[in-house]
């Protein structure tokens, strides 16, 4: 809860900054308020009704609205971190309202990794392969990031990895991927945020722009060459913002993969990982 008003507040901070002054306040706000959300304020205030709507990109045809449904809370009493989790896994992936953002025989993808991991790396939406297989990171961009990992002498069962998003955005092609906006990221954030506070990871790694402005709210004047390297942090957790893998297959330079190690050996000092001289010198000019 503490963590959902942290986000809110920022939330809030990023409108004030784009000049918003007022936000109408409907009966589910209050219901927010008292209970704890279920969606963002700054989603619900658009609806009525405790539903979002917002636009389709821009793909060469007219815009139009399409409808999310909100996943009911829990009111169980966990005894365990993998009760807790299975739970929300079930609410997740059993909402049919997010089943129908995706394509006839795919699949909405959850968070997976271990429960008890120091680091926990976060994405911003799945991919082609990603919705095939229902698992986060197992395209070409994930099968970097699990070279990532197994270069800091760790697996992916040791690590958490999860996406902001549960579904891949929707896109008349079947073919290429766009970012999720703004609207769809921070209503799936709450379900990521369940999943950090489950997980309870020393170190969040925020993999790429999108996802940052999904975790710490859109600002148009941040440059990912600015915030990189940098500890921040998200729900009371230190993160560590470094380049999406993606960005890697584009621009794999020795340079570029240096900096990115660079970020790792940051997270991997602050979480205690011992750290060898060859390990020390990855990607470095000989």
């Amino acid at each position: 809860m503490a963590c959902l008003v942290s986000v809110l507040v920022e939330a809030l901070e990023s409108l004030q900054k784009q000049g918003q002054k007022m936000i109408p306040i409907g009966t589910e706000n209050f219901d927010f308020l008292e209970k704890g959300p279920i969606v963002p304020p700054q989603i619900t205030q658009r609806s009525s009704k405790n539903r979002i709507q917002h636009p389709s990109p821009e793909i060469g045809h007219s815009e139009k609205l399409q409808t999310i449904g909100s996943i009911p809370e829990s009111t169980q009493t966990f005894t365990s971190k993998r009760g807790h989790w299975e739970n929300l896994r079930e609410r997740v992936l059993g909402n049919e309202d997010l089943k129908k953002h995706v394509r006839p025989g795919k699949n909405l993808v959850f968070g997976v990794g271990d429960l008890d991991a120091e680091i926990f790396f976060c994405g911003e939406a799945p991919g082609a392969d990603e919705e095939i297989q229902g698992i986060p990171f197992v395209g070409r961009a994930g099968q970097l990031l699990t070279k990532i990992i197994t270069a800091m002498d760790l697996s992916r069962e040791k690590v958490y990895i999860g996406n902001i998003m549960n579904w891949r955005p929707e896109m008349d092609s079947e073919t290429g991927n766009r970012p999720p906006t703004q609207e769809e990221m921070q209503f799936c954030l709450p379900y990521l945020i369940e999943q950090v506070e489950i997980v309870q990871p020393k170190v969040i790694v925020a993999l790429g722009a999108t996802a940052v402005s999904g975790l710490l709210g859109a600002d148009k004047s941040r440059r990912m060459s600015a915030v990189r390297g940098r500890w921040h942090e998200f729900c009371g957790i230190p993160l560590m913002i470094t380049f999406h893998p993606s960005y890697l297959l584009r621009n794999g330079t020795n340079t570029m993969k240096r900096v990115v190690w660079e970020d790792m050996l940051q997270v991997m000092e602050r979480v205690g990982l011992p750290i060898s001289v060859k390990q020390r010198q990855y990607f470095l000019e000989k």
